[in-house]
């Protein structure tokens, strides 16, 4: 995930690995913060795979220099071929789901609706999940009764968010189908 991160990053343009960190810290939220341990060295493999280069940022010789890292053609395929591999369903899904989205301009029309359907087909599998449980603690009406009925509250919750999300997707679906290629 962080791979496309970068790669996505340096398809706007090069940047140092201080902004790239920043970025992400901002994209992740306050509460996914990646560390220097994990961003350098992930800076570190991609250069040796070919996909960013690396430039050293002449400063007065009382400075460290800047590393400056910009995107190869190899690294432009590879993160097309980020883009384009399906969304894998698990803890991650719905942040992958935003990253690649925050790059869809950098890919044709077709990898962009294949991302917005493979996540609504996620969410809609998550909220028949949802429903299926709802209508099993229904049915069988486990005890304690204030901790049933709790859960099926924590449930609408689940719902509710999942239908909304299910409807902004749709519509960005039938919104990117109405655009011109």
């Amino acid at each position: 995930m962080y791979e496309l991160f970068v790669l996505g990053e340096l398809m706007t343009g090069e940047k140092h690995g201080y902004m790239l960190q920043e970025i992400l810290k901002n994209a992740g939220g306050p509460f996914r913060q990646i560390s220097s341990g994990t961003l350098y060295p992930l800076l570190s493999r991609m250069v040796e795979n070919g996909w960013i280069h690396l430039i050293m940022e002449e400063v007065p010789a009382s400075k460290r220099p800047r590393k400056i890292y910009q995107i190869t053609e190899t690294g432009r395929i590879r993160f097309l071929e980020l883009m384009e591999k399906p969304l894998e369903y698990g803890a991650d899904t719905t942040e992958l789901f935003h990253y690649k989205m925050v790059y869809f301009r950098y890919v044709p029309k077709s990898v962009r609706l294949d991302c917005l359907n493979q996540y609504l087909k996620y969410l809609e599998t998550n909220l028949k999940h949802v429903g299926d449980f709802e209508s099993e603690l229904m049915f069988y009406k486990p005890e304690p009764e204030q901790q049933r009925t709790q859960l099926l509250r924590v449930l609408d919750h689940r719902k509710r968010i999942g239908s909304a999300d299910i409807e902004w997707v749709s519509a960005e679906i039938e919104r990117l189908v109405s655009e011109p290629e």
